[in-house]
């Protein structure tokens, strides 16, 4: 099965191409906000994938993901197909993850699993 790379405006790249984008992490990072809320604390981060995730309805490639992590786990919650559409979901994802954490902050300790 061939490997299909490309550049983060959705065309085409060569492996060598590909190698070097993703040696190049800061470049790759679009976009990254710690959220603090008590003693919680979660990296919500969105990457350049290089390397397609999938296919969108429409037939173009998933070259961005937008990821949540915790101390224990890390969650794909948003894959993109443009630069736009990833800056959108991770302000998005942003919004949503610090909601939810000032939500679970006013919890009782043992309500906050449900």
């Amino acid at each position: 099965m061939a490997v299909d790379f490309y550049r983060s405006d959705g065309r085409p790249a060569t492996s060598e191409e590909a190698q070097r984008l993703l040696l190049d992490i800061g470049a790759r990072l679009l976009a990254q906000d710690i959220i603090r809320v008590g003693s919680e604390v979660v990296v919500v981060s969105t990457w350049f994938t290089v390397i397609h995730q999938g296919y969108a309805s429409n037939g173009r490639p998933l070259l961005w993901q937008t990821i949540v992590s915790d101390t224990t786990t890390h969650a794909d919650i948003g894959q993109y197909t443009t630069r736009e559409q990833a800056k959108r979901g991770h302000a998005e994802a942003v919004v949503l993850i610090s909601k939810r954490l000032r939500h679970l902050a006013t919890q009782p300790r043992d309500a906050q699993h449900l």
